[in-house]
């Protein structure tokens, strides 16, 4: 069921990032590609901020083994009110796996719950040419909004994508930290994917996300003339601390903020956990602390904590210890961490 733009505010993997100089961080980037279209959108800050949380619904099985009534349930009652998902899609534009989107899409308009896809750049080669980059990101979008136009408000196409082109041992905070060429054909699939949609959800809201200190590649779609509506970022605690003790940013809300004029979305919020070593104690103080940090700033709109569950699955990499909720015997009976426990009693 649509919704008004400010009615809902929502809050998904972990990336990395490369070294970078002191210099590089607070260089002023300096692009003349072409008009300026960052806008400032209409209206002050809600008064509510809301967050919501990643998950993987439609797969693997530490999720396709809890029910979408049971997923979404939990999410409520954690004070979530949206789930972020990653989707990809068949030639026709329909979900791989959209049997389990079906029940999905019932609890969640149900409970209240926005439903937000990531929608992968699915057949993204950056060495193609600019022109079959944009036919081929406007035919994955638009055939995906063809179909579940009345599904979303909000969609989010790509996931962290410069890290496909940054350059090493850069920071991302001027231009030529990039490979331009193949941010070209990027910029132009991204271009493609949001005129797709657009085009068949024309009041949709278009999010596009980057990491760490990434902000010339979001500068440079903005310079380029590209018409998204959301800048999502994705931030961890490792890299909280790196920006702290070596460049002096104490919150990365603040120095977003200054640098952009769109509203700012947490699209991925999370913690480290190297083999489970990590005390459930730290991880929620990192969680409270950047919340109520975040919340002070009227250009973020809101958070989306990663993930819901632990996937043991997994088990060669650390995404198997991301979660807020804990399996204690996969994929039979859960207990949530030291930061969902007071919630989840």
């Amino acid at each position: 069921m649509k919704k008004n733009f400010f009615s809902v505010i929502f809050a998904g993997a972990l990336m990395t990032f490369a070294s970078c100089s002191k210099q590089d961080v607070f260089e002023e980037t300096q692009m003349n590609e072409g008009p300026n279209t960052t806008m400032a959108v209409a209206g002050s800050k809600s008064s509510t901020f809301d967050f919501g949380v990643n998950g993987h619904p439609l797969g693997p099985a530490s999720y396709t083994s809890v029910p979408a009534t049971e997923q979404i349930a939990l999410i409520k009652k954690l004070g979530m009110s949206s789930y972020r998902f990653d989707v990809s899609t068949l030639s026709t534009g329909k979900m791989h796996t959209d049997f389990r989107f079906q029940p999905l899409k019932k609890a969640a308009a149900e409970a209240g719950v926005t439903l937000v896809p990531m929608l992968y750049t699915q057949g993204l080669n950056l060495n193609m040419k600019m022109s079959e980059a944009y036919k081929q990101g406007r035919k994955v979008a638009e055939a995906f909004a063809k179909i579940y136009k009345d599904d979303f408000d909000y969609y989010n196409i790509g996931n962290e994508l410069e890290n496909q082109f940054i350059l090493p041992l850069k920071s991302g905070t001027s231009r030529t930290h990039y490979d331009l060429k193949k941010f070209d054909v990027a910029l132009h699939f991204l271009w493609g994917m949001n005129d797709g949609i657009k085009a068949k959800d024309p009041t949709a809201k278009t999010i596009i996300n980057a990491c760490w200190l990434h902000t010339a590649y979001i500068q440079m779609l903005e310079n380029r003339g590209l018409k998204f509506d959301i800048i999502g970022w994705q931030w961890y605690d490792y890299m909280e601390k790196s920006a702290k003790s070596t460049y002096g940013i104490d919150d990365i809300s603040t120095y977003l903020s200054s640098r952009f004029s769109k509203p700012i979305w947490f699209t991925e919020v999370g913690y480290r956990n190297k083999n489970n070593s990590t005390s459930e104690d730290d991880r929620k103080a990192f969680f409270d602390s950047f919340m109520a940090k975040i919340r002070k700033n009227p250009k973020v709109m809101g958070a989306f904590i990663y993930e819901l569950f632990n996937e043991p699955e997994k088990n060669h990499s650390e995404e198997a210890y991301y979660g807020i909720i804990n399996w204690i015997q996969p994929y039979s009976n859960y207990k949530p961490t030291a930061f969902a426990a007071p919630i989840l009693k």
